[in-house]
């Protein structure tokens, strides 16, 4: 038995302890203490159920670390995910994270999971903490996956490309609210015969529900729709670049760019202050644009990392 479970028991999370580790983990992921299935993130429009699982270190007072997880469901089940991993300041130290990281280790593997990954924020004061126990642990060296640039609609006017490029007659720069039930059908039945939208870009995975209706924007060329800029409005107050993409044979000359100038337009005249380009590494393009076309005159830049672990299966 580990210093940590000794002086601090390890419990399994229960509904019933919600309230009191509400403030242990990120707002977001609160409606998951619950234990009901549930998305993620419903409120960027995600539906995909997910089964929350916790891990609670107690004292006489209360508890003093908590360990929240995902467990995928569904056909399209994958690997589940650790969420967030808190320690109370009088606390730490003392191995209270690495045994309850051990101790959810232990209860994915005998749920007959084989690996679990993590993805945590940069530039964050406990994030030399948490590698450490990362590493005590056996995870994974850091990966970078996103990039994230939080700026201004008004400091992205600094940019050497906003409002550069102009457009031709032939194109038509439209909000996605007015896209057309018969625009929607073209896509996706151009998308089931030649695959011309690449995978995680088509825009029909991120506007079903609750996308932006102020900033998100499409672009029609010669009638068709050929390109989107499709926003998330994230709480309280930021909005999020989601998904951009223009097709590939018209994407030359910074083609996209006005979009994202139109898009950026409608915020800062709804008054919106806060705005997210948080960019996959395997769009390195888009990466390049995010760290040296905007980073170097707004905002800032940080990084996500992901780590992960195989497990040995108890199943």
């Amino acid at each position: 038995m580990s210093q940590a479970t000794a002086t601090f028991p390890l419990v399994e999370l229960e509904p019933s302890m919600a309230e009191a580790c509400a403030r242990m983990t990120f707002p977001v992921y609160r409606h998951l203490l619950s234990l009901r299935p549930a998305p993620r993130h419903p409120e960027q429009g995600d539906d995909q159920l997910i089964q929350p699982v916790g891990f609670v270190a107690r004292s006489d007072e209360g508890p003093v670390g908590f360990a929240l997880a995902e467990l995928p469901l569904g056909a399209s089940a994958s690997i589940p995910e650790l969420l967030s991993l808190f320690v109370r300041p009088e606390s730490r130290n003392r191995g209270v994270g690495t045994a309850l990281l051990e101790r959810l280790e232990r209860h994915l593997g005998e749920r007959g999971f084989e690996e679990v990954k993590a993805v945590y924020m940069g530039n964050r004061p406990g994030n030399a903490a948490l590698s450490r126990v990362f590493a005590k642990r056996g995870w994974s060296a850091p990966e970078v996956r996103t990039v994230t640039l939080r700026f201004s609609p008004r400091g992205a006017r600094d940019t050497p490309w906003y409002g550069r490029v102009r457009l031709s007659q032939e194109y038509q720069i439209f909000p996605w609210t007015e896209l057309t039930p018969g625009e929607r059908e073209q896509l996706q039945r151009s998308q089931a015969d030649s695959r011309w939208i690449p995978a995680g870009l088509v825009p029909w995975d991120h506007d079903f529900h609750s996308f932006d209706p102020v900033s998100s924007v499409g672009l029609r060329y010669r009638g068709q729709v050929v390109g989107w800029v499709i926003n998330h409005r994230v709480p309280p107050a930021t909005v999020r670049f989601t998904c951009s993409f223009m097709r590939k044979d018209l994407g030359r000359r910074g083609r996209i760019l006005p979009l994202y100038t139109a898009s950026l337009e409608r915020l800062e005249a709804a008054g919106c202050t806060d705005c997210l380009f948080i960019t996959p590494m395997v769009f390195p393009t888009m990466v390049d644009f995010v760290r040296n076309r905007c980073a170097p005159w707004t905002g800032v830049l940080t990084e996500t990392y992901g780590v992960s672990k195989r497990l040995a299966s108890r199943g």
